[in-house]
Parts: C-alpha cells; sequence; structure tokens
C-alpha cells in the first residue's frame, strides 16, 4: 500500500479539472481538506503538506486532530448546523400513528409497509398494548382515549393501574352482573314469588332450581348464576330460614282472630 503510487503518471490538466469540478460540488475547503488527509495517510511530511496545499502548519495540526476524533463530520464546514457525510438521524422525527375504524385498530410505526392491527372486539387486547404505549411515552393519553372512547384522566389512570396489577387489573370485575338487563320488574316479581313457593313448601331453595322452575312454568330462561345474584341483592338469603316461621305465625294469628 505505501507503495501504490510508485511510477504512477500524474496530469495536470486533469488535476485542475477534477479539482475544480470537485471544488464546485464540495467546496474548496473541503477539497483542500480531503487532499490533505489523503498527502498524509500516504506518508507525506506535515510540513511538506502544509506548504503544497497553503495551509498554515498549525491548521493542518488541528485539521488532522479533529478527523482523528471525529472523523469525516471534521472535514466539512464547521458552520453548518447538520453533517452532510453522515445519514440523518430519524429518532427525533420518529412517531406512531394510531388509526381506527369500525373493524380494527392500526398502529403504524413509521416502518415501511409494516403496522400493528387489533380486532375492534379484541378490546382487552387493545387495552393492554395502547396502555403500555401511553405510560412509557410513545403515545398521547388524549389520542388513545378517542379511540378507547375514555376521558383523558381515566386513560392515564388505567395505564398506572396496569403498570402496577397487571392486565388483571383492567378486567371487569363486574362480569357477573352483565346480564342484569335481562331481569325485569316482572322477572323479578316471579323469581321471588318461586322462592318463596320453595322455601315454605320445602324450606330449600337454589338458584339451579328456581331458574329450571321458571323455565318450566313462565317460560323464562334466566342462568342459574343470575337468579342467585339477584336473590342476594334483594336479600331473599336472609329469609330463608324465617320465611317459614313467619308464614306459620300469620296462620296462627289469623286463625285466632277469627275464632273470636
Amino acid at each position: 500500500m505505501s507503495n501504490c503510487l510508485s511510477g504512477t503518471e500524474f496530469s495536470s490538466t486533469h488535476s485542475d479539472k477534477r479539482i475544480k469540478n470537485a471544488s464546485e460540488l464540495l467546496g474548496a475547503s473541503v477539497v483542500k481538506s480531503f487532499l490533505a488527509f489523503a498527502l498524509f495517510l500516504m506518508g507525506a511530511k506535515r510540513e511538506e503538506i502544509a506548504r503544497r496545499l497553503s495551509i498554515p502548519l498549525g491548521t493542518l495540526f488541528s485539521l488532522l486532530n479533529r478527523i482523528s476524533q471525529q472523523g469525516l463530520p471534521a472535514i466539512e464546514d464547521r458552520r453548518r448546523r447538520h453533517s452532510h457525510f453522515l445519514p440523518p438521524s430519524t429518532r427525533e422525527n420518529s412517531k406512531i400513528e394510531i388509526l381506527s375504524n369500525k373493524t380494527e385498530i392500526i398502529l403504524d410505526f413509521g416502518i415501511r409497509e409494516r403496522a400493528v392491527r387489533i380486532p375492534v372486539q379484541n378490546s382487552l387486547q387493545a387495552k393492554i398494548f395502547l396502555l403500555t404505549l401511553v405510560h412509557n411515552g410513545l403515545l398521547p393519553r388524549t389520542e388513545v382515549a378517542k379511540v378507547l372512547g375514555y376521558s383523558a384522566t381515566h386513560v392515564e389512570r388505567l395505564a398506572k393501574q396496569l403498570d402496577s396489577g397487571d392486565a388483571h387489573a383492567l378486567l371487569d370485575k363486574r362480569r357477573g352482573q352483565k346480564q342484569q338487563y335481562r331481569v325485569t320488574v316482572e322477572v323479578k316479581a316471579e323469581l321471588i314469588q318461586q322462592f318463596a313457593a320453595d322455601v315454605i313448601a320445602s324450606g330449600t331453595t337454589s338458584g339451579l332450581a328456581i331458574s329450571a322452575e321458571l323455565q318450566q312454568r313462565c317460560n323464562m330462561t334466566i342462568p342459574a348464576r343470575t337468579v342467585r345474584h339477584h336473590m342476594a341483592n334483594l336479600g331473599l338469603t336472609r329469609i330463608k330460614h324465617s320465611l317459614p316461621e313467619l308464614v306459620t305465625t300469620v296462620k296462627k294469628t289469623s286463625k285466632n282472630s277469627s275464632r273470636k
């Protein structure tokens, strides 16, 4: 490598033309810096380089030191705000774009032909993924709030709950009551009536039995779990043992009153 120029012919005409073209493209100072560094690599003495290229010796020393520390950007005009020799940084411009439609939620990470798609019906999956991004500062809570239909404050609260309590923190604690809307006043009345009849007749009740009896007697399809839920809410389980005694007492009182 050190003798690669041995026997090489140089053309001053070609040199002048090439340096002129390069100077118009890169700038005269950049071309001169390139030449200085190339001659330095080829083994030329610093003093000789400075003399041949009309560069002050101190300036040449500074240039070579900067190149050894900074690489190619040291050759550029230091008045430029950004290096043209280095690839542009994309970190500052990276932004996740969130879109939604009737069927899916789409997260575009700015990578060509790459996106995350979550079906709208997968509500828990969407919550976990979006809230994780919110908690890590990758998505603004206001945008996620629009997609999930929550307020920005509620999104922030859910993100904190997810971080401290895992996915369990997002589960609906009222899942057992989801069918409550099916239990109308008429249904509750029949449920109470069936409960009373069972307690007085046999002294025992169960959600499964009452569910089957309502289906047979009233053609009402009420899950046993829903029956148990409303029995507890209406306080019926608390009078399970006292109701037969009360009925017996009322009967006796009624008979005694009629005799008088």
